[in-house]
């Protein structure tokens, strides 16, 4: 059923016209407050038209009888309207009436250059200046009409301009921030869900905005829809994934028995071939056992056996393996003095073999020399390994820890590697709250910094 409520354009509409209908209220409202201020406006038509007749006609009653100006506007008919008579030459003013208290007709001393107008104040309603010729002098002319309530439109109109600025500014911001909030707290919720998803968070959803019936609650409906679908589709991969790597262990186990035993009977040209059988296996070993890591850090199944350890004990072990690595390619590497304090909170076995394989990767593609730095600051260490190899073009930089990701795929699998080292270190420091940042430095090489929080 079609309900027009629960359309965000009409909302937008609706508030728009809510936001002028406020201002026009409360300025309405705020009109009952006394003011002083006049407001005019040309004096046109029929009224335009009476009012100088009235002038004309108290001329000639003036010239005729040689009145003067306070006798002219107190004979006759003339004494029937309110008349008032102001001589700016003399500064004199003559009434035919007495006015209220309230009433000041000082405020009524215009110029003599200005036409005809229609005067408003709170307390009256008067005609004029118009200048009149009578035997005593010339006067301005004006017809009152106390007493008479003002329209509305009016009363705005007699209102001072700060005071209609201020409450169209003040109530167009009110209903406008109400209005944003209903609008920008949904759509701020759903861009923490998607940045929540993209960080590896499939369970994050949408509920609040997710209630809504405009267009906004059917984006986070669907929003949530896909988002479950993503989180079954990779829980599905990484389980299948996990539970081949597994099940592939044991035909590998009775395979590398298998050549073993081959391997005892086997004459010197079968050796050769069964070995490299075994080296075979054992690749096919270590990348199934890779799989198997990964599979537990992405499904949170990793339990981390953590312990305070000194940057010193967590590293020197690693770092004297990377060193006598780089020295059996004829590579150089710069170690750093390894501190004892602050420390950190890590499982030291997880977090060395990450460490390990980003030295094994920064070595392999080296030319000549691998540079590492350790430096704490901001409450973290940071471990930045660089090397000076070709480094990685800017586009694969974000996709090189993906498993299996390959910056060259024409590379053969013994240069190249499984696409699993830099998956599972990224997957592995992320369990420690930390962060690895890839960069290619200004002077060549790629650098891979490790940032850990102290404790």
């Amino acid at each position: 059923m079609f309900k027009p409520l629960n359309k965000l354009y009409v909302k937008i509409f609706l508030w728009f016209w809510l936001t002028f209908a406020a201002t026009i209220i409360l300025m309405a409202a705020l009109s009952s407050v006394s003011f002083s201020d006049l407001s005019y406006e040309p004096l046109q038509g029929s009224d335009a038209h009476y009012f100088k007749r009235l002038g004309h006609a108290l001329e000639r009653s003036a010239k005729k009888h040689q009145h003067t100006a306070e006798a002219v506007i107190n004979q006759g008919r003339m004494k029937k309207r309110k008349l008032y008579l102001y001589s700016p030459e003399k500064d004199l003013a003559y009434s035919n009436f007495n006015a209220a208290d309230e009433v000041d007709l000082g405020l009524l001393n215009f110029r003599q250059d200005m036409m005809p107008q229609m005067i408003f104040n709170e307390h009256f309603h008067a005609l004029g200046p118009l200048l009149i010729n009578l035997p005593d002098g010339q006067y301005q002319l004006y017809e009152l009409r106390p007493g008479r309530t003002l329209p509305w439109f009016v009363r705005l109109k007699l209102l001072p301009h700060w005071l209609k600025v201020a409450v169209a500014v003040g109530a167009s911001l009110l209903l406008s921030f109400l209005f944003t909030r209903t609008l920008i707290g949904p759509l701020n919720s759903l861009r923490s869900s998607a940045r929540a998803i993209a960080e590896g968070q499939l369970d994050s959803r949408v509920t609040q905005a997710a209630q809504r019936n405009d267009e906004i609650g059917i984006l986070a409906r669907e929003f949530n829809a896909m988002a479950q679908r993503l989180e079954t589709l990779v829980n599905t991969q990484r389980t299948l994934l996990g539970d081949i790597s597994h099940e592939l262990r044991s035909p590998l186990t009775r395979l590398s028995l298998a050549c073993a035993i081959a391997q005892d009977k086997a004459d010197k040209d079968t050796l050769a071939q069964l070995q490299r059988i075994e080296k075979e296996a054992q690749l096919l070993d270590l990348m199934i056992e890779r799989i198997l890591t990964l599979s537990r850090l992405e499904n949170r199944q990793q339990s981390l056996q953590t312990q305070a350890i000194s940057p010193a004990q967590l590293f020197a072990p690693v770092f004297t393996d990377a060193e006598f690595e780089a020295k059996s390619h004829n590579k150089t590497i710069s170690l750093p003095q390894l501190p004892e304090q602050p420390l950190l909170n890590v499982d030291a076995m997880l977090l060395a073999s990450a460490c390990e394989n980003l030295l094994r990767n920064a070595i392999k593609y080296a030319n000549s020399h691998i540079d590492v730095t350790l430096k704490h600051e901001q409450q973290q260490w940071q471990l930045s390994i660089r090397d000076d190899g070709p480094g990685v073009a800017e586009q694969e930089l974000a996709h090189i820890t993906e498993p299996f990701y390959r910056v060259d795929t024409a590379r053969t699998r013994h240069s190249g590697g499984t696409g699993l080292g830099l998956a599972i270190a990224a997957k592995a420091i992320a369990a420690h709250q930390g962060e690895l940042v890839l960069q290619n430095h200004p002077q060549g090489g790629l650098v891979a910094t490790i940032k850990l929080p102290t404790t």
